[in-house]
């Protein structure tokens, strides 16, 4: 008896720890409005599950999203303190299609949280009236975490009065204007009907990377951020620092026994899309930094170094939280070098994206 109890305590322990979930609670408006000549009798949920949506908390740990209550009763709720039921006013029923909350980083150090709402408004008789899908967003900070999460809610209600407003305007103006579907998603065919598109993915990248060319060889670390959106060019945030060291046979040619390069890289670069989790990597940069030379009697000397530099080639970025980056590519580079001036080569590269 007593190691059953233990078997269960240790099963509900491990699913509660793999599983967490935070409730919304609705809350309800302090306006109503009076001046219309409808009330939302029903409200009924479509979607094909209870959660609005999963999260990564301040942890990094996956949490789903919950309506307080279910999430027709909470909209239903939300609706009659919005538009009480009178004799003299018609009902409109309403089939929850959407409604998700989202989070996501969208620059080094901000995020953006985001709810989406999609309702169609029909009659009693099921004549279908009139269909609305809406984003609500706001950008944060990555300190913001807290307010992030206490907002989900605001985001929420704002968005279920827009779709309601969207619908008054639409019954005023006497607009049969319907939006088609395609794959239980609507196709945007005015400014008032928007699709779902999960927001964007952030990556974070550490990676280091071996560079050849004749005359040296070389290293380099860099952190890479950048957001995978719809456009096929994506300009991401880098920050590099290197070194290189020139092959003795040809420095001496030089009159130098050594030859240590150390430079930040600073400028522009540009991913291509290919497919998700490939890209085309062509970028110019200025390399600044400090050249040190021995001669052969091991005097040392200094030699400011700055430059420009572009490089071609692809990269492998898994789609996922965690994975492995690769990329290979070609580089040329003028700078302002005692020994040699320009170089051409290929580099290697392999890092972390998260």
């Amino acid at each position: 008896m007593i190691k059953n109890s233990i078997y269960t305590w240790m099963l509900l322990f491990s699913f509660g720890s793999c599983f967490s979930q935070s409730t919304i609670d609705l809350k309800l408006i302090s306006f109503q409005m009076n001046m219309e000549d409808f009330y939302i009798d029903k409200v009924m949920d479509d979607r094909l599950e209870n959660s609005i949506g999963r999260i990564i908390n301040r942890n990094g740990e996956p949490v789903d999203y919950y309506l307080k209550n279910t999430a027709a009763e909470s909209v239903s709720s939300f609706m009659n303190a919005l538009l009480p039921k009178t004799e003299d006013r018609k009902p409109i029923d309403i089939r929850i299609k959407a409604l998700k909350v989202e989070k996501a980083q969208s620059g080094v150090e901000s995020v953006k949280a985001r709810v989406y709402v999609s309702l169609y408004f029909y009659t009693p008789s099921g004549e279908l009236l009139y269909k609305i899908g809406h984003y609500e967003s706001q950008d944060y900070t990555m300190s913001d975490w807290l307010e992030i999460k206490e907002t989900h809610e605001l985001r929420i209600r704002a968005a279920l009065e827009y779709c309601v407003w969207s619908f008054i305007d639409n019954s005023k103006n006497n607009n049969s204007n319907l939006v088609n579907t395609e794959n239980g998603k609507l196709k945007v065919e005015n400014d008032h009907v928007v699709t779902f598109v999960p927001l964007s993915k952030w990556f974070n990248m550490l990676t280091f990377k071996k560079m050849y060319d004749k005359y040296n060889e070389g290293w380099e670390v860099a952190y890479t951020g950048f957001l995978d959106s719809e456009s096929d060019l994506i300009v991401p945030f880098e920050l590099a620092y290197g070194q290189s060291v020139a092959k003795s046979d040809r420095v001496r040619d030089k009159g130098f026994s050594s030859v240590n390069s150390y430079a930040l890289g600073f400028g522009v670069s540009g991913y291509i899309k290919l497919i998700p989790g490939l890209y085309a990597d062509v970028g110019v940069s200025v390399p600044i930094g400090m050249e040190i030379l021995r001669d052969l009697n091991n005097k040392k000397s200094n030699n400011f170094l700055i430059g420009i530099g572009a490089n071609q080639g692809v990269k492998i970025i898994p789609w996922q939280d965690f994975g492995i980056v690769i990329g290979a590519g070609l580089f040329q580079r003028f700078e302002t070098s005692k020994v040699h001036n320009m170089n051409v080569g290929f580099e290697l590269e392999l890092g972390i994206n998260f």
